[in-house]
Protein backbone atom coordinates (compact mmCIF):
# COMPACT_ATOMS: atom_id res chain seq x y z
CA UNK A 1 0.00 0.00 0.00
CA UNK A 2 2.83 2.11 0.66
CA UNK A 3 3.81 2.06 -3.08
CA UNK A 4 0.44 2.11 -4.41
CA UNK A 5 0.29 5.52 -7.42
CA UNK A 6 -2.46 7.22 -4.76
CA UNK A 7 0.23 7.55 -2.02
CA UNK A 8 2.97 8.67 -4.37
CA UNK A 9 1.05 11.43 -5.47
CA UNK A 10 0.63 12.61 -2.25
CA UNK A 11 4.30 12.48 -1.55
CA UNK A 12 4.88 14.47 -4.31
CA UNK A 13 2.86 16.95 -3.50
CA UNK A 14 4.26 17.13 -0.01
CA UNK A 15 7.56 17.30 -1.35
CA UNK A 16 6.58 20.19 -3.94
CA UNK A 17 4.53 21.83 -0.75
CA UNK A 18 7.67 21.53 1.12
CA UNK A 19 9.97 22.84 -1.35
CA UNK A 20 7.85 25.93 -1.93
CA UNK A 21 7.51 26.18 2.03
CA UNK A 22 11.60 26.37 2.42
CA UNK A 23 11.54 28.87 -0.85
CA UNK A 24 9.17 30.84 0.87
CA UNK A 25 11.17 31.01 4.22
CA UNK A 26 13.85 31.73 2.69
CA UNK A 27 12.70 34.71 0.77
CA UNK A 28 10.40 35.93 4.01
CA UNK A 29 14.00 36.15 5.64
CA UNK A 30 16.51 37.88 3.40
CA UNK A 31 13.36 40.32 3.02
CA UNK A 32 13.27 40.37 6.93
CA UNK A 33 17.36 41.10 7.14
CA UNK A 34 16.29 44.49 5.32
CA UNK A 35 14.71 46.25 8.92
CA UNK A 36 13.72 49.61 9.86
CA UNK A 37 16.95 49.55 12.05
CA UNK A 38 19.50 48.26 8.96
CA UNK A 39 17.80 51.20 7.00
CA UNK A 40 18.60 53.66 9.87
CA UNK A 41 22.20 52.66 10.11
CA UNK A 42 21.83 53.79 6.19
CA UNK A 43 20.27 57.49 7.36
CA UNK A 44 22.92 57.29 10.57
CA UNK A 45 26.19 56.99 8.13
CA UNK A 46 24.90 59.48 5.57
CA UNK A 47 24.14 61.70 8.65
CA UNK A 48 28.03 61.26 10.44
CA UNK A 49 29.59 61.42 6.82
CA UNK A 50 27.62 64.84 6.75
CA UNK A 51 28.64 66.11 10.01
CA UNK A 52 32.63 64.59 9.59
CA UNK A 53 32.70 66.17 5.99
CA UNK A 54 31.46 69.84 7.52
CA UNK A 55 33.50 69.36 10.71
CA UNK A 56 36.66 68.94 8.41
CA UNK A 57 36.41 71.59 6.37
CA UNK A 58 35.86 74.34 9.40
CA UNK A 59 32.47 74.92 8.35
CA UNK A 60 30.23 76.78 10.92
CA UNK A 61 28.03 75.19 12.88
CA UNK A 62 24.67 74.09 12.79
CA UNK A 63 25.41 72.13 9.31
CA UNK A 64 22.01 71.53 8.77
CA UNK A 65 22.78 67.75 8.00
CA UNK A 66 18.82 66.65 8.74
CA UNK A 67 17.73 69.29 6.68
CA UNK A 68 20.03 68.22 3.33
CA UNK A 69 19.22 64.65 4.32
CA UNK A 70 15.35 65.30 4.16
CA UNK A 71 15.85 67.73 1.18
CA UNK A 72 17.73 64.84 -1.04
CA UNK A 73 15.14 62.43 0.25
CA UNK A 74 12.14 64.56 -1.09
CA UNK A 75 13.32 65.36 -3.78
CA UNK A 76 14.99 62.05 -4.77
CA UNK A 77 18.87 63.86 -5.29
CA UNK A 78 22.21 62.78 -4.36
CA UNK A 79 22.66 63.65 -0.65
CA UNK A 80 25.94 65.00 -1.10
CA UNK A 81 25.88 67.12 -4.08
CA UNK A 82 24.03 70.24 -2.43
CA UNK A 83 26.28 70.00 1.08
CA UNK A 84 29.37 70.03 -1.71
CA UNK A 85 28.07 72.50 -3.42
CA UNK A 86 27.92 74.83 -0.09
CA UNK A 87 31.55 74.08 0.59
CA UNK A 88 32.53 74.47 -3.22
CA UNK A 89 30.06 78.32 -3.05
CA UNK A 90 30.66 79.80 0.21
CA UNK A 91 32.83 77.93 2.42
CA UNK A 92 29.72 76.00 3.54
CA UNK A 93 27.74 79.31 4.60
CA UNK A 94 30.63 81.60 5.34
CA UNK A 95 30.67 83.64 2.62
CA UNK A 96 26.83 83.71 1.45
CA UNK A 97 24.82 85.98 0.62
CA UNK A 98 20.67 85.94 1.72
CA UNK A 99 20.96 82.37 3.12
CA UNK A 100 22.54 81.52 -0.45
CA UNK A 101 25.13 79.21 0.48
CA UNK A 102 24.98 77.60 -2.90
CA UNK A 103 25.58 80.13 -5.40
CA UNK A 104 22.65 79.89 -6.93
CA UNK A 105 22.04 82.72 -9.51
CA UNK A 106 25.23 83.66 -9.39
CA UNK A 107 24.37 84.83 -5.63
CA UNK A 108 22.01 87.55 -6.99
CA UNK A 109 19.00 85.61 -5.57
CA UNK A 110 18.54 85.49 -1.88
CA UNK A 111 16.14 83.51 0.30
CA UNK A 112 14.57 84.04 3.42
CA UNK A 113 16.50 81.15 5.16
CA UNK A 114 18.57 78.67 5.09
CA UNK A 115 15.46 76.09 4.97
CA UNK A 116 13.79 78.35 2.18
CA UNK A 117 17.04 78.22 -0.14
CA UNK A 118 17.78 74.39 0.47
CA UNK A 119 13.92 73.83 -0.42
CA UNK A 120 14.44 76.16 -3.14
CA UNK A 121 17.33 74.73 -5.05
CA UNK A 122 16.43 70.61 -4.20
CA UNK A 123 13.04 71.41 -5.85
CA UNK A 124 15.07 73.14 -8.99
CA UNK A 125 17.63 70.27 -9.16
CA UNK A 126 14.47 67.68 -8.72
CA UNK A 127 11.86 69.24 -10.83
CA UNK A 128 13.49 72.26 -12.82
CA UNK A 129 13.34 72.96 -16.51
CA UNK A 130 17.03 72.51 -17.13
CA UNK A 131 17.36 69.79 -14.35
CA UNK A 132 14.77 67.80 -14.91
CA UNK A 133 15.47 64.07 -15.90
CA UNK A 134 18.81 64.45 -16.07
CA UNK A 135 22.02 62.79 -14.80
CA UNK A 136 23.47 64.21 -11.60
CA UNK A 137 26.77 64.79 -14.52
CA UNK A 138 24.21 66.45 -16.42
CA UNK A 139 22.77 68.62 -13.35
CA UNK A 140 26.08 69.65 -12.38
CA UNK A 141 27.11 70.80 -15.95
CA UNK A 142 23.97 72.93 -16.00
CA UNK A 143 24.28 74.32 -12.55
CA UNK A 144 27.95 75.83 -13.70
CA UNK A 145 29.20 74.65 -17.40
CA UNK A 146 32.44 75.15 -16.20
CA UNK A 147 34.60 71.51 -16.51
CA UNK A 148 37.20 72.24 -13.34
CA UNK A 149 33.64 73.25 -11.49
CA UNK A 150 32.61 69.34 -12.03
CA UNK A 151 36.31 68.18 -11.07
CA UNK A 152 36.34 70.10 -7.92
CA UNK A 153 32.40 69.28 -6.88
CA UNK A 154 33.08 65.40 -7.91
CA UNK A 155 35.99 65.67 -5.63
CA UNK A 156 34.46 67.40 -2.59
CA UNK A 157 31.57 64.18 -3.60
CA UNK A 158 34.29 61.59 -2.97
CA UNK A 159 35.36 63.18 0.20
CA UNK A 160 31.82 62.72 2.02
CA UNK A 161 31.57 59.12 1.02
CA UNK A 162 34.93 58.59 2.54
CA UNK A 163 34.37 61.02 5.20
CA UNK A 164 34.44 58.19 8.23
CA UNK A 165 37.55 56.74 8.08
CA UNK A 166 39.56 59.52 6.42
CA UNK A 167 38.42 62.31 7.45
CA UNK A 168 37.56 61.75 10.74
CA UNK A 169 41.87 61.28 11.76
CA UNK A 170 41.46 65.69 11.64
CA UNK A 171 43.96 66.57 9.72
CA UNK A 172 42.40 68.15 6.33
CA UNK A 173 42.62 66.29 3.43
CA UNK A 174 41.95 69.92 1.20
CA UNK A 175 43.07 72.83 1.85
CA UNK A 176 40.09 75.43 1.14
CA UNK A 177 41.08 78.61 -0.79
CA UNK A 178 38.97 81.66 -0.91
CA UNK A 179 39.06 83.44 -3.91
CA UNK A 180 38.70 87.16 -4.68
CA UNK A 181 34.96 86.74 -5.59
CA UNK A 182 34.00 84.48 -2.47
CA UNK A 183 34.13 81.61 -4.14
CA UNK A 184 35.75 78.53 -2.40
CA UNK A 185 38.81 76.73 -4.39
CA UNK A 186 39.10 73.09 -3.52
CA UNK A 187 43.29 72.40 -3.48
Amino acid sequence: MANSPKNSKYVLLGHRALRWCGLWALAVSAHASVTPDSLQAVEDQRHAKLETFFQSFGCPAPYHVKEYIGAADAYAIDYRLLPAISVLESTCGIYQRENNRWGWASARKGFASFRAGLEYIAHQLAEGRYYKNKTLEEKVRMYNPRPQYAKQLDSLMRKIDAALPSLAIGSRSATLTASASGRTVVN
